[in-house]
């Protein structure tokens, strides 16, 4: 029997901050004492909702993370790569030396990119946002990064290398599913992973872990966090 463990992504989020403090008594301590240390990242679209099912059950605040596949120029739906909020890069060096792709067309994508992201933070009401603000916001913090699911985990494995680039305390991923092989993946790159559904099987696919899944929109992103109380940064 086919089980669907999460009604929705808010409900997920919930039940991962749960996880977390059952198995973690340390740190929801550490948070009750004093929750600036601590510091959410959620990736949009899906991990926004996530995000504050999970910071409603720790009373911490969470930001966007925004990051963006570098788009295969023939084949767009396909990515050699991703680019974050800041604009730190992560290339799949093993499929890029499969593509046979020039130096001008690799620049071309990485720009377009780029210019995608630039879009974003200026949709959100993000874009004077610089680099001392991620300092501020992370150094020496023990930092949460959630998302609706991982799959191959490239998309996490730039955000993690972000967020690296400020100095955290720790770096904990909080995801509501994924598969084992790509939990393992991040053992041994961050300081703790916890994932209440994870998946012993090759193929996998983030939708199956939900009852109510759909596609969230740029726009009910914008309102979720409008509304919000443990959304960072507001215009």
């Amino acid at each position: 029997m086919k089980i669907i463990p999460y009604e929705s992504r808010f409900s997920a989020g919930e039940i991962v901050a749960n996880l977390l403090i059952r198995k973690n008594e340390n740190i929801h301590e550490n948070i009750i004492k004093n929750s600036d240390n601590f510091v959410a990242f959620a990736i949009p679209n899906g991990g926004v909702p996530v995000a504050e099912g999970f910071c409603s059950v720790l009373k911490i605040h969470y930001d966007l993370l925004i990051v963006r596949k570098i788009k295969i120029p023939y084949n767009p739906e396909a990515g050699f790569g991703s680019i974050t909020t800041d604009g730190t890069i992560i290339l799949n060096n093993p499929l890029l030396s499969q593509l046979h792709l020039n130096s001008t067309q690799i620049d071309n994508a990485i720009n377009l990119t780029k210019k995608e992201i630039q879009d974003r933070l200026k949709f959100y009401g993000k874009e004077s946002i610089s680099n001392n603000y991620y300092k501020d916001n992370i150094y020496d913090k023990t930092v949460f990064l959630l998302d609706d699911g991982l799959a191959s985990g490239y998309t996490m494995l730039a955000a993690v290398k972000m967020i690296n680039n400020y100095n955290p305390k720790k770096i904990i991923i909080t995801v509501p599913t994924a598969p084992l092989h790509t939990i393992k993946l991040f053992e041994d790159k961050v300081d703790l992973i916890e994932c209440p559904n994870v998946r012993r099987t090759t193929w996998f696919a983030v939708a199956d872990a939900y009852k109510l899944w759909y596609d969230v929109s740029e726009s009910e992103v914008k309102e979720i966090i409008r509304n919000s109380h443990y959304y960072l940064h507001k215009k």
